[in-house]
């Protein structure tokens, strides 16, 4: 079967939305499917993407063109999509962040329109929070679609509320972790030390609801660091909020790491105070390395945490309800490599469920 992946993302060179696609780009092709990735130049320059051409995937990479005139231009003619069509594939995957991703790249949708092969449309991310701009063309354009996966339950049932319409054939598929470990990591001997592994992106984030949480006075009292792991636009905002907070003797940067048992093997909690989420491989990589995770309930974060089992969940995205969570977890200190150990034996069966085989799977029967 002859698959096109068409990744929607764009300003990055990578990210969460684009790893799942990778590793089912990786199977399928092992299993002698053909795989042709139609991406922005800087996903398609990405190690990761060489790595899966030497085994014999196929790209076509897209520039932005600021200037109007030739965005207009390029969105008649779409040079950098011909080899895409050129390939004409069995099936279309389109791999996008969000149910709006649409709006901002509108000639990717044009384009995908005009090819003549069912198109499978996975959602790697909603929020209530999103504003749709025009509810009957999304509707329109979701009801072309001959599938839908979304990687959390969450996910889709908001879209169903956001658009008044049921989507009662779409299948969720839930993210697994990039790293598999038979047993967590050793549980670090050190002071208490969070993590907040995320691309520095405020919005959804939230990383200045994490920030505000921890320059209450409760916390200030109490013997703890932060470690803020990841890159983004936002960074010399958080700094900022940073030493606002006068919290920089306790608020350290880790840059980004691809290896999270570099991270885990010396942090014991996970925080993600987000605003909006999929199911976050970040939540995912920290069970597996054996860290319970405190985060907020949206996305996919209640499926896949067990609120006091294997970590917590704060029931809004605001710096008093994820303090509340944070103090929950904080009084049962003694329990967190316990809870540890179940969020990893958690991370073992979304691992084992192999989303890669369910998403090629469906992609079989939407042919």
């Amino acid at each position: 079967m002859r698959i096109a992946i068409i990744s929607t993302m764009r300003g990055y060179s990578w990210a969460g939305t684009e790893e799942v696609w990778y590793h089912f780009a990786k199977l399928a092709m092992e299993e002698g499917h053909e795989i042709m990735l139609g991406a922005d130049e800087k996903v398609v320059a990405s190690d990761q993407v060489k790595e899966l051409v030497k085994l014999g995937l196929k790209t076509a990479s897209r520039r932005l063109f600021k200037p109007m005139r030739l965005f207009l231009l390029k969105q008649r003619i779409r040079p950098d999509m011909a080899p895409v069509e050129a390939f004409s594939p069995d099936v279309i995957l389109v791999n996008a962040g969000s149910p709006l991703d649409h709006v901002f790249s509108p000639y990717i949708w044009d384009f995908c329109r005009e090819l003549n092969a069912p198109k499978v449309f996975f959602c790697h991310f909603n929020s209530d929070r999103l504003r749709i701009p025009d509810r009957a063309a999304l509707k329109e354009t979701f009801l072309e679609m001959s599938g839908m996966v979304f990687v959390s339950k969450d996910n889709k049932r908001v879209l169903e509320r956001q658009l008044a319409t049921l989507f009662p054939s779409a299948q969720v598929i839930v993210n697994g972790p990039r790293l598999k470990m038979d047993k967590p990591l050793a549980w670090p001997d050190s002071p208490i030390r969070f993590a907040q592994v995320a691309r520095l992106e405020t919005e959804w984030k939230g990383h200045d609801i994490l920030l505000e949480t921890l320059a209450g006075d409760i916390w200030r009292e109490r013997n703890w660091e932060l470690t803020i792991f990841g890159t983004g636009p936002d960074e010399q905002y958080i700094r900022e909020l940073v030493t606002m907070y006068e919290l920089s003797k306790k608020v350290k940067f880790g840059g980004y790491v691809r290896d999270m048992r570099e991270v885990y093997g010396s942090h014991h909690l996970l925080l993600l105070p987000s605003r909006g989420e999929g199911t976050p491989l970040a939540a995912l990589e920290a069970m597996m390395c054996g860290r319970p995770v405190v985060a907020t309930d949206v996305g996919g974060n209640s499926e896949i945490i067990d609120e006091g089992i294997s970590g917590f969940i704060a029931d809004a995205p605001t710096a008093s309800s994820f303090g509340k969570a944070l103090d929950r977890a904080w009084g049962l200190q003694n329990d967190w490599q316990l809870l540890g150990a179940r969020a990893h034996e958690r991370a073992l069966q979304l691992e084992a469920a192999d989303p890669p085989r369910k998403l090629l799977d469906y992609l079989v029967t939407i042919r």
